[in-house]
């Protein structure tokens, strides 16, 4: 089942960047509150994403996206 229906590049990389921004706020936050199994569900949640959207866009960038997570301070 394929939920980004849209052929609007733009709209696609502002879903996708708002996907990564929500979920990089949750892992800082759950890692600042030292809650690792939590960090670690939140990044499996981000790398379950990250397939999906692989094999709906082929030209997602994986590592991108999983990095803007990963990045601290943001």
């Amino acid at each position: 089942m394929t939920y980004l229906i849209t052929t609007n590049d733009a709209l696609a990389e502002e879903v996708i960047g708002k996907i990564a921004e929500v979920l990089g706020r949750e892992h800082r936050r759950v890692e600042e509150a030292n809650e690792p199994d939590a960090a670690r569900a939140i990044l499996n949640v981000a790398h379950a994403f990250a397939n999906e959207l692989a094999g709906a866009r082929a030209d997602f960038d994986r590592q991108r996206f999983i990095g803007e997570i990963m990045k601290e301070g943001s």
